[in-house]
C-alpha cells in the first residue's frame, strides 16, 4: 500500500490542484503514493465524514496555499472546521503521525500562518504561479514529494511495527481482571494449573488463552506445546477422537491409546520440559467426554507430577480447556471457582464467564492507554466509548476488538492471525 497523501486547498485552486495531481501520476501508478482529495467523495456519502476520516488516516497532508485557501471557512477561519482539517493536520505532523507540507500555488503572505515555520514547495517557497515555467514549478514539487515519500514509507513502516506492537500490547490489557487474577495467583501458587476458559461466541476465548499464556507463564516459549481441536477432528464429537490427536502429538501410537499410556507420555516429557496443554472446541465433546478427560488424563498426571516435584522444581504443567459455546456453564464437572488453601494444582480452576466489555471497561483502558494508541482514538473519550459500543453490539469482545483495530487502522482478522498462536 502507498504513501497516502490528502490535499487541503480550496476549491478555486483545483485547475492548479488538477495540474500537480497529474505530475504526482507517476507516483500513483509506481504504487509509491494513493492521492486523495473531497472530489473523490462518493455520492450519497457524509462530506465532513469522508473528509475527516481520510484527513486522520493520511500519512502526508499537502497545503495548498494560496490567498484563497487562507481565507477558506473550511480550512481556517471557522473554529469548528478549522479543529477538523487545519489544527488536526498540524498536530498529527507535531505528534509525527502525518507530515504536513505547505505547497504554495500563488503569491500571498503565508509566513506566519500557523503552518509557517514547516519547509514549504516549490523551492525556497516560491509561488508556483510565478515560476517562468509551470511544468518546472510542478517538477520540483513532485520531485521533492517523491523525496520526502520515499523517506517517509520507510519510517512509515517501522512506525506501523511499532505501533502494532503498542496496540498489542494495549490490547492485552483490556478486560478479563477477574480471568486473569486467577490465573495469576494460580501459577503464581502452584506449577501445575489447569484453567477453564467458557463463554459465548465471539467472547474473546482464543485471545484470553494468549493473554495468559503469553503475559503470565515465564516458560511459554521453551515449553512443549500440545495443542488439540476436537472441531478440526473427522470425527468431532467422538472421544476417542480426542484420545487418539492427543496420544499421537505426545508420540503414543495406536488407533485407541490408553489413558495410562498417554499421562505416562506426558509425564516424561514434563520431566524435561514444561508443558502446556490446549483442548479447544471442549463444548462440542459430550459432558462425560470432558469429566473422562479429567478423571483419567489430568488428574493421574498432575498427582504424578506433584508427588515428583521437588520445593526447587519450577517447571510448569498447565492444561487449558476452551469453551466457544457457553457449554460449561450446563456441566456438571468437577472444578473449583475460588483458591483457598486447600487448592494444591490438580483441581481444574473454572472462574466467571466471560462477559461483554462494559462502558468503564473501555473508559479506563482508554484513559490508561492514551500514550499508546492513536490521537483520533483518545480524543473525546465518552463519545469514542459509545461508538465502540454501538460498533460491537454493546461490548462483545471480539467485536471491540475489530472496532478498535479499524480505527488504529489495523484489519483484526489479519493481525489476530499474527498475535495468536495457541
Amino acid at each position: 500500500m502507498g504513501v497516502e497523501v490528502f490535499f487541503s486547498y480550496s476549491h478555486r485552486d483545483e485547475d492548479l490542484r488538477d495540474e500537480l495531481e497529474k505530475h504526482l501520476s507517476n507516483l500513483k501508478h509506481q504504487g509509491v503514493i494513493e492521492a486523495w482529495h473531497d472530489r473523490r467523495i462518493d455520492a450519497g456519502s457524509e462530506w465532513a465524514k469522508s473528509i475527516d476520516a481520510r484527513l486522520n488516516a493520511a500519512h502526508v497532508i499537502l497545503l495548498l496555499v494560496s490567498a484563497d485557501f487562507l481565507a477558506s471557512q473550511y480550512c481556517y477561519d471557522h473554529e469548528d472546521r478549522y479543529d477538523l482539517e487545519l489544527k488536526q493536520a498540524l498536530e498529527r505532523h507535531q505528534m509525527g503521525e502525518a507530515l504536513v507540507i505547505p505547497v504554495i500555488l500563488r503569491p500571498v503572505d503565508w509566513q506566519d500562518a500557523p503552518f509557517g515555520k514547516l519547509q514549504p514547495l516549490p523551492k525556497d517557497g516560491k509561488a508556483v504561479t510565478i515560476w517562468e515555467n509551470r511544468d518546472e514549478a510542478f517538477l520540483n514539487v513532485a520531485q521533492g514529494i517523491r523525496q520526502t515519500v520515499q523517506y517517509l514509507g520507510e519510517k512509515l513502516e517501522a512506525n506501523r511495527q511499532a505501533s502494532r506492537t503498542k496496540l498489542y500490547k494495549a490490547l492485552l490489557k483490556l478486560g478479563y481482571r477477574q480471568q486473569v487474577r486467577l490465573f495469576r495467583k494460580a501459577v503464581e501458587t502452584e506449577s501445575i494449573a489447569a484453567f477453564l476458559i467458557h463463554g459465548l461466541p465471539e467472547h474473546g476465548q482464543r485471545w484470553l488463552l494468549n493473554r495468559l499464556a503469553v503475559k503470565y507463564v515465564d516458560c511459554y516459549l521453551n515449553s512443549k506445546r500440545v495443542v488439540v481441536n476436537p472441531g478440526r477432528l473427522v470425527r468431532r464429537t467422538d472421544a476417542s477422537a480426542l484420545w487418539r490427536e492427543l496420544g499421537g502429538q505426545l508420540g503414543v501410537k495406536g488407533l485407541q491409546p490408553s489413558r495410562e499410556d498417554i499421562a505416562q507420555k506426558a509425564y516424561q516429557c514434563w520431566l524435561t520440559q514444561d508443558v502446556i496443554f490446549v483442548i479447544h472446541d471442549v463444548n462440542i465433546l459430550p459432558e462425560v467426554a470432558v469429566c473422562d478427560l479429567i478423571d483419567n488424563f489430568w488428574l493421574p498426571l498432575s498427582r504424578q507430577v506433584k508427588n515428583a516435584a521437588s520445593p526447587s522444581q519450577t517447571r510448569k504443567l498447565l492444561l487449558f480447556l476452551v469453551d466457544y459455546e457457553g457449554e460449561a456453564e450446563r456441566w456438571n464437572i468437577p472444578c473449583v471457582e475460588k483458591l483457598d488453601s486447600n487448592w494444591d494444582g490438580q483441581q481444574p480452576i473454572k472462574p466467571p464467564k466471560l462477559r461483554e466489555f462494559t462502558d468503564s471497561d473501555l473508559e479506563n483502558w482508554l484513559e490508561d492507554h492514551h500514550g499508546d494508541l492513536p490521537s483520533d482514538l483518545t480524543r473525546g473519550i465518552d463519545e469514542k466509548v459509545d461508538e465502540i459500543l454501538e460498533n460491537s453490539d454493546q461490548g462483545i469482545p471480539e467485536l471491540a476488538f475489530r472496532e478498535i483495530c479499524e480505527r488504529c487502522g489495523y484489519d483484526w482478522y489479519e493481525e489476530r492471525e499474527k498475535w495468536l498462536n495457541l
